[in-house]
């Protein structure tokens, strides 16, 4: 396990969840509250007795982060709004309940370096799934998917720099 790793478990194992919010830098987003997920582009945030955890933008790394911070520290610029609707009302089911486990998933990504275009290799994390208490999870991942025109979004795959999904209905698949 590595040290952030470490971290974010010990705060989300610290004790009930006080708090889930959601945070977006545009006015484009989806909402499919029948499946049971959010398509953002901004971060989700969870308040625990130990801390914050959230998987947001950040902007210093231009890359999707999941940290002990948050979001507004993380995205770091002025154009985020909190969410607020009936359907994001709907994740606050969560709230008061306690983990009882968690799932972090980690994909080797190449970047550049620098301006002479040499290359490195880091894991980075992609996806969290939360099981609570009373047997629901949440879903956490940074993700990339199709659209067809009267479609929900589908065929998921692991992105470090498009979008950031919220699932809990189910966990959804997503393709490496």
């Amino acid at each position: 396990m590595t040290d952030i790793q470490e971290i974010l478990s010990r705060i989300l194992h610290s004790g009930r969840l006080l708090e889930i919010n959601f945070y977006q830098i545009n006015d484009n987003f989806f909402e499919l509250m029948e499946e049971g997920f959010w398509i953002i582009d901004g971060g989700v945030e969870l308040k625990f007795p130990g801390g914050i955890v959230s998987a947001s933008w950040d902007s210093e790394l231009e890359t999707y982060v999941i940290k002990n911070d948050s979001v507004k520290n993380i995205y770091n610029q002025d154009n985020l709004f909190q969410l607020e609707s009936e359907n994001i009302k709907g994740l606050k089911k969560f709230v008061g309940l306690n983990v009882s486990g968690l799932n972090f998933k980690s994909l080797e990504f190449e970047y550049l370096i620098d301006y002479t275009m040499r290359t490195a290799k880091e894991q980075r994390y992609v996806e969290l799934i939360i099981d609570f208490e009373n047997k629901s999870q949440l879903q956490i991942a940074f993700v990339d998917f199709m659209l067809e025109e009267n479609e929900p979004p589908k065929e998921f795959s692991f992105d470090l720099n498009t979008n950031l999904l919220v699932s809990t209905k189910s966990v959804l698949e997503i393709k490496t």
